[in-house]
């Protein structure tokens, strides 16, 4: 009993490494994004700027 009590311990030991990881993991991830430019996104209905149509000369 004593050894699967500690293979328990080692085991949620290691889970809430993990977990402290990815954790820290997450905060340098906001951090970059935090400091990365607005990059704008362009969607479907969204006025977009267009080219002004090109008159036909007729001779």
């Amino acid at each position: 009993m004593a050894a699967s009590r500690l293979t328990l311990t080692d085991e949620l030991a290691d889970i809430r490494a993990e977990i402290a990881r990815l954790q820290h993991r997450e905060s340098r991830l906001q951090a970059l994004a935090d400091d990365l430019p607005v990059i704008p996104v362009f969607r479907r209905g969204w006025p977009m700027l267009r080219k002004p149509a090109v008159a036909a000369v007729s001779a």
